[in-house]
C-alpha cells in the first residue's frame, strides 16, 4: 500500500469543492443569476488548487454550470428574480 500524502491545500480544496456544490443546489431555487457563478469561480478555484480531489473537483464544475443553467430557466418561466 502506497501512502497518499494529502497536503493542507487539498483540504481546503475539498471543502472549497463540497461549498461549490452546496451553493450551487441554493442557486437552482434562490437568485441563479447570483449564486451559481459564484459557485463556478468557487469550484474553479479548488480544481486549480488540488490534485487528490480532482474528481470530486471536476463535478463541482459540471453541477455548478448545470445548476446556472437549470437555474435560470426554472427563474424565466417561474417569473422570479435572476438576481
Amino acid at each position: 500500500m502506497s501512502a497518499v500524502r494529502h497536503t493542507t491545500s487539498d483540504s481546503v480544496a475539498g471543502f472549497l469543492a463540497a461549498l461549490s456544490l452546496a451553493v450551487s443546489g441554493v442557486a437552482m431555487v434562490r437568485q441563479p443569476g447570483l449564486l451559481a457563478p459564484v459557485a463556478v469561480v468557487v469550484a474553479i478555484a479548488a480544481a486549480r488548487m488540488t490534485t487528490t480531489h480532482r474528481t470530486l473537483a471536476a463535478i463541482a464544475v459540471g453541477v455548478a454550470g448545470l445548476s446556472f443553467l437549470v437555474g435560470m430557466s426554472v427563474a424565466v418561466v417561474t417569473d422570479n428574480p435572476l438576481f
